[in-house]
């Protein structure tokens, strides 16, 4: 699981922070704007171009995290799809062996559910891929040994490849949930929202003229922007998590 002090930090405090760092700078900004000799300087020109780049590096992060999120619940979908599969391949085999595979596969989905569920804890993550890996094996073994066996070879066949494709979508899960944007566009995007703070605050000053309403609404729709930014990114907790997938599982389970 990836551990950074911007991605461990909770997005609600994160914002909160940059919300009142960004007013603060506002004020701070309007202060020196105000000591200008010459009111008449227009930085008009200037703050649209900052403006229309914080625009631009705002909707870069939103996309780059929306499409990240797409993908997560793409592939959890996927892999609900190939353990569907390999279970009612396992229905090809004699009734023996299709209940002990079966039951092998009740734990598997058993970790891969524990896996979702586990939030940020990371011993219970952990937890969860030694037992899937363990689980894993012995499916494999399941399978490979049966395959020697002419009345199950045909159903062999089919199982085996069901196997392959369940356990790369299981990693291609497990990757994705570590895939992020990276900490160094957040902490850019961060940095660049208070410098256009400071540069909203002098020109507010130069033209002696500041609106405690439109600074208040620029700060907070900013960090309304940011924080739905990194709610999407983080797949384990927040309001949008990749959480509502996990029922797919459940339902796979049950009817086994």
């Amino acid at each position: 699981m990836k551990h950074s002090f911007l991605y461990d930090l909770d997005a609600a405090y994160l914002v909160i922070i940059l919300f009142i760092t960004m007013f603060a700078i506002v004020i701070g900004g309007y202060k020196i704007g105000l000591k200008k000799v010459n009111p008449d300087t227009d930085t008009s020109t200037l703050l649209s171009s900052l403006l229309a780049l914080l625009g631009l590096l705002l909707a870069f992060t939103f996309g780059m995290s929306g499409s990240r999120y797409d993908e997560r619940r793409g592939y959890m979908i996927d892999e609900s799809n190939c353990i569907g599969t390999a279970i009612l391949r396992a229905d090809l085999y004699p009734d023996a062996i299709a209940n002990a595979f079966k039951a092998d596969f009740k734990k598997y989905l058993a970790t891969r559910i524990d896996f979702f569920e586990a939030g940020r804890n990371e011993e219970r993550i952990q937890t969860s891929l030694k037992e899937n890996a363990i689980i894993t094996n012995a499916l494999w073994k399941h399978a490979s040994g049966h395959s020697f066996s002419d009345s199950n070879r045909m159903a062999s066949m089919l199982m085996i490849p069901a196997l392959n494709e369940m356990f790369d979508s299981t990693s291609t899960v497990n990757e994705a949930f570590n895939v992020t944007v990276p900490d160094s566009i957040v902490l850019l995007l961060l940095i660049f929202s208070a410098i256009s703070s400071f540069f909203i605050g002098y020109n507010c000053g130069i033209k002696r003229m500041f609106d405690k309403l439109l600074v208040i609404g620029f700060c907070m729709l900013t960090c309304v922007v940011i924080y739905i930014i990194l709610d999407l990114d983080r797949p384990r907790r927040g309001m949008i998590n990749s959480g509502t997938q996990v029922h797919l599982l459940k339902e796979i389970k049950n009817s086994i």
